[in-house]
């Protein structure tokens, strides 16, 4: 069993007071998480949200793990071209304003579409930050998959397992959470792309209740990009549907 005293108890407490307000339960022991029955997600009050994942990276393309920092997050020529592509289709969607989150490799891709004629304006939230794997960068799935705090974090699903220097699941979900209220705050009846990351993404599904349990359909194979290369990296530098 993974001990959940790793993290600090404040940093506990604010993940399990966050997910509450959105019907989310936490174990306090086993850290997994499940919907409470009969409560209802928070309104949104924008129009839409979609979101913009980085470029492929070179750590994706090797199959490595990559911290926020890590040199292996500089991005492929592959990356770069799909989102240029994408820079140019953005007129479609008729978008009001973009967030975008604090890391370089986000912080990049933003750039690169915003180097393209945009009829909207770019601003930073530091919420807007997924998973961070400080600690196990340039590691492959093969060296880390037996890891404890690998196990705990991506097959017990343990809100609270981090890696020493990284980020748990149950921060990044908390931090959407606030980003949803920065977006009711400001941006009521806008038209939103963010530009982040995928454990971003898929923490804002967990929030909106996008499948009937929290993990549905989710893989550690599909996350890390192990296996099936063509399936499993498509959505780099492109465009998703969030609300």
């Amino acid at each position: 069993m993974f001990d959940i005293n790793t993290i600090p108890v404040s940093e506990r407490v604010h993940i399990t007071s966050r997910l509450l307000k959105w019907g989310i339960d936490i174990d306090q022991y086993t850290g997994k998480i499940d919907y409470i029955e009969g409560t209802t997600v928070p309104e949104l009050k924008c129009k839409s949200i979609h979101l913009i994942r980085h470029a492929e990276t070179l750590a994706v393309a090797k199959h490595e793990f990559m911290s926020d920092t890590s040199d292996n997050c500089g991005f492929t020529e592959k990356g770069i071209e799909i989102t240029k592509k994408q820079a140019q289709e953005l007129d479609q969607y008729d978008f009001d304003v973009a967030l975008y989150g604090p890391i370089p490799r986000v912080v990049h891709t933003k750039e690169i579409i915003m180097s393209y004629p945009q009829k909207f304006e770019a601003f930073k939230v530091h919420k807007l930050h997924g998973i961070d794997n400080t600690g196990w960068e340039y590691k492959s799935f093969e060296e880390i998959h037996q890891h404890p705090t690998f196990i705990a974090r991506e097959l017990e699903n343990n809100m609270f397992a981090r890696t020493p220097s990284g980020t748990s699941w149950g921060m990044v979900i908390a931090n959407c959470a606030d980003v949803f209220d920065i977006i009711n705050e400001q941006y009521a009846g806008k038209k939103i792309l963010l530009f982040s990351q995928g454990s971003v993404l898929r923490s804002m599904q967990i929030l909106l209740r996008a499948r009937k349990h929290p993990w549905d359909d989710f893989t550690v194979e599909g996350m890390y990009h192990v296996g099936d290369d063509t399936a499993k990296k498509k959505d780099y530098g492109l465009i998703n549907k969030v609300y």
